[in-house]
């Protein structure tokens, strides 16, 4: 192994560590319960008492771990560092479920190293499981019976495809007459699940077959740095709904096994599911509406 990735490997375990910590210390103990304190930034996106304190927990915990590495954690000042090392946290990616108790949540950190993304960690704070990755050094699992190699799953068709769609009121699978029902009848089973950084853990253990996630802006690099990552080195595809690379401003994202991400992208590409913005969206009952 060389230095270099020996040093990311070092990165990728104690990265692991923290997060699993956090998770253990924090979110775990904050599932679902009486409400706590929270607001709703967006129609859909929650803060609650525990994203903060999550989140303060992880800036401490990774500032000690990785001094000099900036830090790029969801409602939080970014600490610059020293602007070759980001890592993109989110400490509780699922608010939404964590703050019901639907027990669908996890806590995810993705490197950066001059831009280009060098290691992943997704932990699924239920089941207590770790999936993580460093660039070019394969994808594992961290659970109770250790550490193992994981791949995404071995489906090769798209009608076989146990498929996790994330569907915005905003979004083309939404917004796209038809859209949903077509994808709904060239795929095995839909799923929409609430966290983005799970799905793409899922899908890198072969739990599931293609993750569609589209809301008409970009993604969020806070939520999928890492998974991506994670999933590439499982040996699957990651790309937008037209089959082009991922990029910084790509407004959808298909993840999973090359063949059911390409076969998706033959399926639905009538509906130009790229090409579909936020605010060519409207109220159901008022085409003119866009509120």
């Amino acid at each position: 192994m060389s230095a270099a990735s020996a040093e990311l490997a070092a990165f990728e375990d104690r990265a692991a560590i923290l997060v699993e910590r956090v998770a253990e210390e924090v979110v775990r103990p904050g599932l679902g319960g009486p409400l706590s304190d929270h607001h709703w930034r967006t129609h859909t996106q929650v803060h609650t008492e525990d994203d903060r304190r999550a989140g303060e927990a992880l800036a401490r915990s990774f500032g000690e771990a990785f001094p000099g590495h900036g830090l790029v954690i969801e409602d939080r000042d970014e600490i610059p560092g020293d602007g070759r090392h980001r890592w993109f946290i989110d400490p509780i990616d699922g608010s939404a479920n964590h703050l019901r108790g639907i027990p669908y949540v996890s806590v995810t950190a993705g490197l950066e190293i001059d831009g280009e993304a060098v290691v992943g960690v997704v932990h699924d704070i239920v089941r207590d499981v770790t999936w993580s990755a460093t660039r070019g050094g394969g994808a594992r699992v961290r659970d109770a019976d250790g550490t193992a190699p994981t791949r995404v799953a071995a489906t090769s068709r798209l009608a076989d495809a146990m498929v996790i769609a994330h569907l915005s009121r905003r979004g083309p699978l939404v917004g796209r007459e038809g859209a949903l029902r077509h994808m709904l009848w060239h795929v095995r089973k839909l799923r929409c699940m609430g966290s983005i950084a799970l799905d793409l853990g899922l899908l890198a253990a072969g739990e599931a077959d293609l993750l569609v996630c589209g809301r008409g802006c970009p993604q969020r690099k806070l939520d999928i740095l890492g998974g991506l990552l994670i999933v590439c080195e499982a040996g699957g595809a990651v790309m937008d709904a037209a089959g082009g690379p991922m990029h910084d401003g790509a407004l959808t994202l298909l993840a999973g096994p090359a063949t059911i991400c390409e076969q998706f992208v033959e399926a639905m590409a009538a509906f130009d599911l790229e090409a579909w913005t936020a605010d060519m969206a409207h109220a159901p009952d008022d085409p003119a509406d866009t509120d």
